[in-house]
This record gives C-alpha cells, sequence and structure tokens, in this order.
C-alpha cells in the first residue's frame, strides 16, 4: 500500500516537496522509503512554516510551525482548539525529489536516450530524452505530477503544439486522465505511461520496470520500418476511410503532417518509402508529391510542373501513397476533358493558411 501511496503523494504536491515529518508520517514505517530516500530524495535550504496536522479533528487545517528555540519546536493548532505539538528539528526541514536521479532511473528502466530539459512556457513538464527503437527514428518522451485533469490536459495541448508528435507523456497515477486527454494523445498517436503500473519499488528502494522497453512503447513500433522495407512504414489510416478524407501538408521540403478526421501523424520521405536506397535522398515520386502540393492538388497544362515526365511519374507517385495508406484505389486520378492530373486527397505546401486543413467533408465508405 505504501507504494501506491507514493505515486500519489508525488502527484498531489506540485513541486514533489514536503517537509520531513510529512515524509515520515506517510512512509515512515514502510521498509522501502529508506532506500528511496537515499537514492531520490534531496534536502534544499527550506525550512517548513507550516506542516500537515497529525490530528484527527475533522479540520484538515495544517498547524504552523513556532520555533521557539533550536531545540524547542511545536506545531501549534491555528483554531486553538487543540493542543501543541513537538517536532524536532529535522522535521522542519523540506526535502525534495532529486529528480536528476529519479529521471535517471526511469530512463533506464524504459530504454529512454537521457537528454534532458524543462520546457518553455509549459510549467511542471520535464522532457527526459527519446525513445529511439532504431537509428533515426526518436520519439520525445515527457514527465509531469499534474494533480488537476483540466491542468493536465493543458499540458498535452502544449505539448502536442510543439509539432513533435508522436510523443509518450509520463504521469504518476491515472488519476488525472481524463477519456479526453486520452483521446487527444489519441489523436497523434502519442501514448501515455503510468509510472504506478509500470514501475515498482524494490526492498532497497530502487525502481524496477516492470515490462520491456518493447512492450511500453508497443504503440511507437509501426512508426518503424520493417527490414528490406527501404524505410517505408504505414500510415494508420482509420476503417472506412477513403482518399477524401485524407489532408496532407507539408511541414518542410522532407517532411508531411497527415491528418483525418480520427487520426494524425508526421513523417519523413523516408517513411514514406520515397528514399533512394543508395544515397538516402528524396526520389523522383517526392518531388512529384511536392509538385502536387504546390499546385493544390491539380498539375495541368498551366501549371508551373507540367511536364510529359508526369504521366510516367504518377503511377510510381500512387503506388507509394497506395501502400503507404494501406488504401486500394488510385490516389490521383487523370481528368481526360481538363487534360489534368488531380489528387483525390487534399494537399497543400509549407507555410499554406491552416484554416482549412482539416477536411471537414471526409467521406465514409
Amino acid at each position: 500500500m505504501s507504494e501506491t501511496r507514493l505515486w500519489q503523494f508525488l502527484e498531489e504536491h506540485p513541486k514533489q516537496n514536503a517537509p520531513w515529518c510529512e515524509w515520515q508520517d506517510e512512509f515512515g514505517g514502510w521498509d522501502s522509503f529508506n532506500g528511496f530516500e537515499r537514492k531520490f530524495l534531496q534536502l534544499t535550504d527550506q525550512r517548513a512554516s507550516a506542516v500537515n496536522c497529525r490530528t484527527e479533528c475533522g479540520q484538515g487545517c495544517p498547524r504552523k510551525v513556532v520555533e521557539h528555540a533550536a531545540d524547542d519546536i511545536a506545531a501549534v493548532c491555528p483554531e486553538q482548539e487543540e493542543k501543541p505539538y513537538r517536532l524536532n528539528k529535522r522535521d522542519v526541514l523540506v526535502y525534495t525529489l532529486n529528480r536528476s536521479a529519479f529521471h535517471k532511473s526511469i530512463c533506464t528502466g524504459l530504454g529512454i536516450t537521457r537528454n534532458e530539459n524543462t520546457l518553455d512556457g509549459i510549467p511542471g513538464v520535464f522532457r527526459l530524452g527519446d525513445y529511439t527503437p532504431t537509428a533515426g527514428f526518436n520519439f520525445p518522451v515527457y514527465l509531469t505530477f499534474k494533480n488537476d485533469p483540466d491542468e493536465l490536459l493543458e499540458s498535452v495541448r502544449n505539448v502536442s503544439l510543439l509539432g513533435q508528435a508522436p510523443y509518450a507523456l509520463i504521469i504518476s497515477t491515472r488519476k488525472q486522465l481524463t477519456p479526453r486527454t486520452e483521446d487527444l494523445l489519441g489523436r497523434s498517436g502519442s501514448i501515455c505511461i503510468v509510472l504506478s503500473e509500470e514501475f515498482s519499488i524494490q526492498a532497497n528502494g530502487s525502481l524496477k520496470a516492470l515490462r520491456s522497453a518493447t512492450d511500453v512503447f508497443a504503440t511507437f513500433q509501426a512508426d518503424v520500418p520493417e527490414p528490406d522495407s527501404g524505410g517505408m512504414v504505414h500510415f494508420d489510416t482509420p476503417a472506412g476511410i477513403n482518399w477524401s478524407g485524407i489532408t496532407i501538408k507539408f511541414i518542410d521540403g522532407h517532411t508531411v503532417s497527415i491528418r483525418t478526421t480520427k487520426s494524425h501523424g508526421q513523417y519523413n520521405y523516408t517513411q514514406m518509402g520515397m528514399a533512394n536506397t543508395r544515397n538516402g535522398n528524396p526520389t523522383i515520386p517526392w518531388e512529384l508529391f511536392r509538385a502536387f502540393a504546390d499546385s493544390r492538388g491539380q498539375i495541368d497544362w498551366q501549371s508551373q510542373h507540367a511536364s510529359f515526365k508526369v504521366k510516367d511519374q504518377k503511377p510510381r507517385l500512387s503506388k507509394k501513397l497506395r501502400e503507404f495508406f494501406r488504401l486500394e484505389d488510385d490516389p490521383i486520378e487523370y481528368l481526360k476533358e481538363e487534360g489534368c492530373y488531380r489528387c483525390l486527397f487534399t494537399i497543400k505546401p509549407e507555410g499554406d493558411d491552416d484554416s482549412t486543413y482539416i477536411n471537414e467533408d471526409a467521406l465514409y465508405e
């Protein structure tokens, strides 16, 4: 029970710190706590001005710390309804989670390449590093201890806006995780990792992962290319959707953002199977793909990209897109009367207006 309570305690304290007497009141009788303290707690230069009340009076208000002398410290009831009780010198010292040691242990347990930093404008969220199942495929991993469901949702929104999806967000317990937050994570292919479910605390206070990194990050494996695939992965195309329900926008010359009404992801030309196997550069189908974006999905003889070569290049691009999205129909049609090739999906160039980015008129079979 003390182990479960520890994950809750960390979540309940915004800075993961508390006076020593509160750590002791919660975990003093737990055998593993001595080891946990040595490994993961550190003394601060702060002294508590108030402590949680040990009296079961029903009020629940904190006690004021009154220091009459170095060896005469009392916890005083602010309502004067209960007698003061003594505290020792260590009781009022504030101990906090040693983030460096704690984060390192999590990264070791989950196979995360450690690269820690805080996030400007996203308080209480830490970047631990990346999960890298194979070279060139990095999935950012973040950690937070939010104790309010709305704050957790806001943090997920802000992290998602960084444009690094899919990513993994580590939280202490499921208490603040709402269906709305889970849905927001799922839209970008991101995942939530719960410490209380993925780690146990050993007798010596150390953290032990309960599952392998491959199992914990199984969702990301779909984004990792199979051997001999040329680097291609597959988009998680929702069941029943067709080409008209897909919107693609170039982020830069090598990367696109893809959305449907139910899924979203970012992919580079290698992941879409359009990298030269000899030198790794973009292939001709990728260049045609960019040309369609510049022309907003339609190339005719008035287009700057008009060329007799389009006729030969288009089947190669269509094949790659069918494989990537796992859709059987041709994604690019030829309109004979108009003399043009037209994408059946929405495609936009880098820097284009996002106001109509998601195709709200997506058609389902």
